[in-house]
């Protein structure tokens, strides 16, 4: 009867195709589409940790996963003039242990698009408005279409259009956290090898990183400020925000800020949380960020998005098309492991961006007290057997 059940699933980021591919292993016929013309490559460094690494193991891609890791093997600290104040090993500066790994977002992607060669995948496809009723969810796309079906799975990111279209704004509450952030890929003008180098200090933080690829460098910024963005979309307002937020933070952020205009993979946002008490509406559910990010600098958000696509896909599989009681199911087993994440992401947003300078004392203590803590939320949840 599964097989009947005709599932629309929105976004190809990372838990887009993720429930493509369980809703697929378990007998559905999922559609997927992005709003992008294209996959986006390259993006944030993604962590896979805890019980994601098991489902990654299930899906077959964990060995994929591993040949494309970030192969960053050391990690230095220093201050304003260069100086080296702290050394760790990679892994340990990316608070990774045991079998956890990195990868690149647009890497993670790739892999997980290959998994699903036989779901019907459409790019530059939003969706204008969406009508539900006892019988289905009625969706107007861009080009005109018309089409109905029985779920909609919303996996459209933080800023995520579909829950603006369809929960009320008493239903979500974006929780900023305080710190900005930002990355964008620049060439590796200081000849970096496995290596990222960090200036932290005054409530600011940079880094550059150049791993795989030798020719270039991924460049970091974070930081706080009161300042509110006119429109946090706004390009333009973001770099210059950037520019005057760094101005006179020495080390080389000049240098980095001089390159930014000729970056073609920009990215800033503040560091948010999406807070809901459920993810489901009728027919529709959230997954992923667009239900409950736990802020990109817990490392999580990714995690969350793998185990989140594994239940939401089984119990809709255990329910065999009662659409009511998986998702029931659904905001039942997961709260408990994304209210861990959550307070996790909190505790990180406040442990980063030192009032002085950061030292070897700060930087251990913090990374050892980090590595405790993400182990246990990142393994804080049993997963259920489909099979």
């Amino acid at each position: 009867m599964s097989k009947a059940i005709k599932i629309l699933v929105i976004g190809m980021g990372i838990a887009g195709p993720t429930i493509c591919y369980w809703l697929k292993r378990f007998g559905f016929s999922p559609v997927l589409i992005e709003k992008s013309t294209s996959i986006r490559k390259g993006g944030q460094a993604l962590d896979i940790r805890g019980v994601a690494t098991h489902i990654a193991r299930e899906m077959g891609i964990y060995d994929q996963i591993c040949d494309m890791r970030t192969r960053i093997e050391c990690g230095r600290f220093v201050d304003a003039a260069g100086n080296i104040l702290h050394e760790e090993q990679g892994e340990k500066f990316g608070f990774r242990q045991d079998d956890e790994v990195e990868i690149l977002r647009g890497d993670l992607v790739e892999i997980l698009m290959k998994t699903i060669p036989n779901v019907p995948c459409h790019f530059n496809q939003t969706i204008t408005s969406m009508q539900q009723d006892d019988n289905s969810v009625t969706v107007n796309f861009n080009d005109g279409r018309i089409e109905n079906y029985d779920v909609v799975i919303a996996a459209d990111g933080i800023h995520s259009a579909t829950r603006q279209m369809i929960f009320d704004k008493n239903e979500y509450q974006l929780m900023n956290l305080g710190p900005y952030i930002c990355t964008f890929t620049i060439p590796n003008y200081l000849n970096l090898h496995h290596m990222e180098l960090a200036c932290e200090a005054n409530h600011k933080l940079v880094t550059i990183t150049s791993d795989n690829n030798p020719e270039t460098a991924i460049a970091g910024f974070m930081f706080r400020s009161q300042h509110i963005l006119k429109d946090i979309r706004d390009e333009h307002e973001q770099k210059q925000f950037l520019r005057d937020t760094f101005h006179d933070f020495g080390w080389e952020t000049q240098n980095i800020l001089n390159w930014m205009s000729k970056s073609n993979d920009f990215y800033f946002d503040a560091i948010t949380q999406v807070k809901m008490n459920s993810w489901t509406k009728g027919r529709i559910a959230l997954l992923g960020d667009a239900a409950y990010c736990p802020s990109p600098l817990s490392g999580q958000g990714n995690n969350l998005a793998f185990v989140g696509a594994y239940i939401l896909a089984g119990e809709l599989k255990t329910a065999n098309r009662n659409y009511a009681q998986a998702f029931t199911r659904y905001n039942t087993l997961l709260h408990s492991f994304v209210d861990a994440n959550q307070q996790f992401g909190i505790w990180v947003s406040k442990s980063f961006l030192v009032s002085d300078e950061v030292s070897k004392d700060i930087a251990e203590e913090r990374s050892n007290k980090i590595l405790t803590m993400i182990k246990s939320v990142s393994n804080a949840i049993t997963l259920p057997q489909y099979e």
